[in-house]
């Protein structure tokens, strides 16, 4: 089943993804930045940096070929807003930016994902890399939405 394009995605360029989370912002920041808390929904293995300048290293990622690495360097970390990265698999010639962003909203917050540069990759991968990324980040985002659905039902009970 082909997915239509959304709002901010330019194929081949730059994608973004959004999902309402049900948690406040320094929750869900805690799954973005520390290591334990990205094995929980984005890859298997974090290497992360307490810091902006420092490398990352994410093996196993999920929504992407098993043993799939992406590393990179953290640009800007404010939290509980914004994680802002350049981030490439070991293969690819250039790097891509990322920019996760945190904001409130009256039931939890927003988590929006906007990852652009695929058009630097060689034009055979670009947009190959584009559409895969593009569902790499509904999957995680859904998980990462589950996991805090399934922190309220248990809160409940």
């Amino acid at each position: 089943m082909t997915e239509a394009i959304r709002q901010g995605d330019i194929p081949g360029v730059q994608l973004r993804c959004r999902a309402d989370l049900a948690a406040a912002p320094h929750a869900a920041w805690r799954l973005l930045t520390d290591p334990r808390g990205l094995e929980r929904w984005l890859c298997e293995e974090a290497e992360m940096p307490a810091a902006a300048g420092g490398d990352f290293r994410w093996t196993g990622c999920a929504g992407l070929e098993p043993g799939t690495v992406e590393e990179g360097t953290i640009l800007d970390l404010e939290a509980p807003r914004v994680v802002l990265a350049r981030t490439r698999q070991p293969t690819w010639s250039a790097f891509t930016r990322l920019r996760i962003d945190l904001e409130p909203t009256a039931d939890g917050c927003e988590i929006s994902v906007l990852q652009n540069g695929f058009e630097h990759l060689p034009l055979s991968l670009g947009l190959t890399v584009w559409e895969l990324y593009r569902r790499r980040w509904r999957a995680v985002l859904a998980a990462l939405r589950e996991i805090f659905r399934e922190s309220q039902r248990g809160e409940s009970r």
